[in-house]
């Protein structure tokens, strides 16, 4: 079975290419009611990856496999097999090429997320084990009702395109520390975001060419209290929520509705071919989903988030079945 590595810095269009062709061909499978990504878009996404950020790619006929290594605990596979390929062993053998490079990186558990029951029945013959489920939720945005935020007394919001200011980097990497406490599987931890990461990850959205359109409430004194980031690449009409965030000393004041209705206002002015916005949620977080559903968005897809153990480095809980 013919399997090989990519290295997608440098690889040519047309082998990134065959990443989308498999992404695009079962689409409505794994997205009904989500527009596409262009070939353009997914090519300069698994290019320009963070700095921060390792990613792993491999390709087959009839598959791919790309690993997002955050870290030790938070480490995730989009494996994708075309449905004529299936049932044949190439997605775990995908998978094992995944495992191998996970234990060279020190990665101590690998998670995916299936949302079909093909996936369901993989994860279950892989050995993974059922954690989160994950709801996505769409909003239409040309007809959403967006009436004028009024921030409580004492904030502002305040929106920057591309990059955030330097005067305002520390006060926002502080501010990140809100998602620390969302609902996350047990043991799965993201590193902590720095100034570096902020900077890595606004570089790497302007080689996507992805606008990053980040709002925030802000106190008089230059504390970000709150944050809502959304993300839309050039001429796609799907815009996309990535994180938002409120510190713990500022909830109960109603800015995350704020900086998240200002957002979206201001991305359909900006941006008026933009169709739709999606969200994701765990479906345990009933604060954020019940205010993302108050705004106007819609759940549309159920993911199940799936992990394999593979335990720290030197160990052996992780070799293949």
């Amino acid at each position: 079975m013919d399997i090989q590595e990519v290295d997608a810095r440098s690889a040519s269009d047309d082998v990134l290419a065959r990443f989308h062709a498999l992404e695009a061909a079962y689409h409505e499978e794994l997205n009904p009611g989500f527009p596409g990504r262009s070939a353009e878009e997914v090519i300069a996404f698994h290019r320009h990856v963070p700095a921060t950020q390792t990613d792993c790619h491999w390709l087959a006929d009839g598959g791919t496999a790309v690993l997002y290594v955050h870290g030790p605990t938070a480490t995730f596979l989009e494996l994708r097999v075309a449905p004529d390929r299936r049932r044949r062993g190439l997605g775990t053998a995908l998978l094992e090429r995944a495992r191998r490079r996970c234990h060279e990186l020190g990665v101590e558990a690998l998670r995916s997320v299936h949302s079909t029951a093909a996936g369901a029945a993989f994860a279950r013959a892989v050995g993974a084990r059922d954690e989160q489920r994950i709801v996505e939720s769409i909003l239409h945005l040309r007809t959403a009702e967006l009436p004028e935020p009024h921030p409580a007394e004492g904030f502002r919001l305040v929106t920057w395109l591309g990059r955030v200011p330097e005067p305002h980097l520390a006060s926002y990497v502080a501010a990140r520390a809100a998602m620390d406490d969302a609902p996350a599987p047990d043991g799965m931890d993201f590193p902590t975001w720095t100034a570096e990461n902020v900077r890595a990850s606004e570089e790497s959205l302007v080689q996507r060419d992805r606008e990053m359109r980040l709002t925030v409430a802000m106190a008089a004194d230059g504390e970000i209290a709150s944050f809502t980031e959304l993300r839309v690449s050039r001429g796609s009409t799907l815009g996309f929520t990535d994180d938002t965030g409120t510190a713990a000393a500022h909830r109960g004041k109603g800015l995350a509705r704020a900086v998240k209705i200002e957002s979206l206002r201001r991305l359909r002015a900006d941006h008026p071919e933009v169709e739709v916005v999606t969200t994701s949620n765990a479906e345990e977080n009933a604060v954020m989903r019940g205010l993302n559903e108050s705004i106007g968005f819609r759940p549309a897809l159920v993911g199940t988030l799936a992990a394999i153990e593979l335990g720290s480095p030197g160990q052996t809980s992780g070799n293949p079945r």
